[in-house]
């Protein structure tokens, strides 16, 4: 009988050490997004979390919609978003969203990525903006988004200094 008991908690443990978020830390990043100098609203800015040799699963990429003055405020793409980004190096990526969202589907080369989880996310993130979001009337050029050099050092103690200064030509 014993023996059950300790069998049945020790697998009990071993199955439950798996849960939470993957041995990753997470730190508060908002920044500002300028286009051509000036601040613009409706960007999409995705921090992805840059794998290594010794951490091939870094953890969840991290979006944020930039308010009219710029401004934006990053939260996991997981199944319970939280606020925040991976701590560590992330690559950024800097979109203009589409004007219809049941259009968007992001391809971000990632097993696990559920589009229309991200369509949602980015959904609620707009809707809970205090300001009307207006839409970038230009394209936002490849170098900051699908072939993007961009990148910023999380750090553990977060950041409010994530500026990106980006050209449309």
């Amino acid at each position: 009988m014993q023996f059950r008991i300790v069998f049945l908690s020790l697998t009990l443990l071993v199955l439950t050490s798996g849960c939470g978020n993957d041995g990753y830390k997470l730190a508060k990043v908002s920044g500002l997004v300028t286009l051509d100098g000036k601040p613009v609203a409706g960007l999409r800015v995705a921090f992805e979390p840059i794998a290594t040799e010794k951490n091939s699963a870094p953890g969840p990429e991290a979006i944020g919609i930039t308010d009219p003055d710029g401004k934006f405020y990053l939260k996991t793409m997981s199944e319970r978003p939280q606020t925040g980004s991976v701590v560590g190096n992330c690559r950024v990526r800097i979109w203009s969203l589409p004007s219809n969202q049941e259009d968007a589907i992001f391809n971000d080369r990632n097993d696990g990525h559920d589009p229309v989880a991200e369509i949602k996310a980015i959904r609620k993130q707009i809707m809970d903006s205090k300001k009307k979001v207006a839409r970038v009337s230009t394209a936002i050029p490849l170098r900051y988004n699908d072939q993007t050099t961009l990148s910023f050092t999380v750090p553990l103690e977060g950041s409010d200094q994530a500026k990106f200064e980006i050209l449309s030509k």
